[in-house]
C-alpha cells in the first residue's frame, strides 16, 4: 500500500513539474520580475486606452494586462504581461504585441538616450502557457526578465 501511494506521489510531482501556474496575478508578476529591472519604481501603468490605440488591440482577449513604461527620463525600459481568456488565442495575442514593437520602433521617441534605441530593436516576447510577456530592456535585463517569468510561473 505504501509503494503504491509513493509511486502515485512520484507521478503526481512528475506531472506537476513544468507546468504553469495560471493563477497568478499580472501585477504580482511584474512586482517579481521588477526585481530584475533597473529603475522599475520609476515605470507607470499605461492605460487601456493606450494599450488599444498603440497595439490595435482586441482588449477582450485578455483576462488582465500590465503594461509599463517610463513617463520621464532618458532611460527606457517596458514590459508587458498579457492574461490570454483562451490559450488558443496565443498566435492572436503575439501578433498584436509584434505590431505593437513595430510602432514603438517606428515612433520611436528621440528624447530618450541615443543608445536606449538598441532595446527596442532587441525587444522580445515570449509566451508560457496563458501569458505572454514583451520586454523593451538591456538584452542582460531581458535575459533575467524572462528567466525570472518562467520560474515564476512554474512555482
Amino acid at each position: 500500500m505504501k509503494k503504491g501511494f509513493c509511486l502515485f506521489m512520484a507521478c503526481l510531482l512528475l506531472v506537476s513539474c513544468g507546468q504553469v501556474n495560471d493563477a497568478i496575478p499580472v501585477q504580482i508578476l511584474a512586482d517579481a520580475l521588477g526585481e530584475e529591472i533597473d529603475g522599475y519604481k520609476n515605470l507607470g501603468q499605461a492605460s487601456s486606452d493606450y494599450i488599444g490605440y498603440c497595439m490595435s488591440s482586441d482588449l477582450s482577449l485578455y483576462e488582465e494586462y500590465i503594461v509599463l513604461y517610463p513617463f520621464a527620463g532618458t532611460m527606457y525600459n517596458e514590459i508587458g504581461i498579457f492574461k490570454l481568456k483562451d490559450a488558443s488565442e496565443k498566435e492572436t495575442g503575439i501578433a498584436e504585441i509584434h505590431r505593437y514593437l513595430a510602432f514603438k520602433q517606428q515612433n520611436w521617441d528621440t528624447r530618450y538616450r541615443s543608445d536606449e534605441q538598441s532595446k527596442i530593436e532587441n525587444a522580445s516576447v515570449v509566451c508560457e502557457g496563458r501569458y505572454l510577456l514583451y520586454t523593451i530592456l538591456s538584452p542582460e535585463e531581458s535575459a533575467a526578465v524572462t528567466k525570472r517569468f518562467e520560474k515564476e510561473l512554474k512555482r
